[in-house]
């Protein structure tokens, strides 16, 4: 059964490294993001672009949209690897006081 275990070590600086990788990658997905809205716009590419924006307009709406859904998941893990984090360090310090000895 799920959670009769002894369970997993997790050290919170580990986390917190984890976290800035993952603050990063949600970085460059969101730059990604914003990059892909800039072409989204008919003229993007000048006059030249025009015909060919209305050829790659499904394409672009998709990237865009799966985009979209990275960046959200990315900000939700980002925040789910934080609250762990936190989390985990309440833990130990109320460990620590819990078995604090006296001098």
């Amino acid at each position: 059964m799920a959670g009769n275990g002894p369970g997993f070590v997790v050290d919170p600086d580990e986390l917190d490294a984890h976290k800035k990788k993952l603050d990063a990658l949600s970085g460059r997905v969101n730059m990604a993001l914003s990059a892909a809205g800039e072409t989204m716009h008919p003229e993007a590419f000048g006059l030249v672009g025009i015909p060919l924006a209305g050829i790659c307009a499904i394409t672009q709406t998709i990237a865009s949209s799966s985009l979209s859904s990275a960046s959200e998941a990315s900000i939700d893990h980002v925040k789910r690897v934080q609250t762990w984090k936190e989390h985990k360090e309440m833990d130990e310090d109320e460990f620590q006081r819990l078995f604090k000895v006296e001098d």
